[in-house]
């Protein structure tokens, strides 16, 4: 087991406890009322902002999180290059780093949109715009994911290197993340999915 290998399997785990708090944060802390509604959450952001600010930190650490577990799922894939179609892998890395940078820009828009929701009038953006930004990045970041667990997927189910099981249920949950609505549901998935991958990563002997 090579070294990113064993680092991507702790990062898989680590990332289901961001997911799982980034989860608890938007149902209980934030509220659905208010994830559903931009006026709601700019009231928010002059009233309450710390559970805002919570969500947002959340994202960096996912961002780390994602950049490690990337990395390591083109290392494992790619191992002694037996991978299929290496080109393939590469073009699917690319999307997950651009996935990753999309949540990156979404969280540090956020944290700008929450410091100068109290005195708008001093902001260089307009607000209203920077939250329209911080949706279509944030929606970017969900589809361009969707499209790398798709292209993972359906490499490693080619390729038979990782449990046919698992790569099916990459593959849903790529499909679903291209709708926007079922972004709860991606993301409980992508919590199942982590552990599991999480688990082969770990394991001292490829999984095929």
């Amino acid at each position: 087991m090579s070294r990113l290998q064993k680092i991507g399997g702790i990062a898989a785990f680590l990332n289901v406890a961001v997911a799982i708090a980034m989860f608890a944060t938007a149902i209980v802390l934030i509220g659905p009322a208010a994830m559903s509604d931009p006026s709601k959450l700019a009231q928010m952001a002059v009233q309450n902002p710390a559970p805002l600010l919570v969500q947002d930190g959340l994202k960096f650490i996912s961002v780390a999180i994602s950049i490690v577990l990337i990395l390591a799922i083109a290392s494992y894939l790619n191992r002694d290059n037996l991978t299929l179609n290496s080109t393939l892998l590469w073009v699917a890395t690319g999307f997950g780093f651009c996935s990753v940078l999309c949540l990156f820009c979404n969280a540090t828009l956020s944290l700008y949109a929450i410091s100068q929701a109290s005195d708008p009038s001093g902001a260089i953006l307009s607000l209203d715009r920077v939250n329209s930004i911080i949706g279509l990045l944030g929606l970017a970041a969900l589809v361009l994911d969707g499209v790398w667990f798709l292209l993972i997927s359906w490499i490693s189910l080619k390729g038979r290197q990782l449990p046919k099981s698992l790569c099916y249920l990459g593959l849903g949950i790529g499909v679903l993340s291209l709708i926007p609505p079922l972004g709860i549901i991606v993301l409980l998935l992508g919590i199942a999915w982590s552990v599991w991958i999480g688990r082969v990563l770990l394991r001292s002997e490829p999984a095929g």
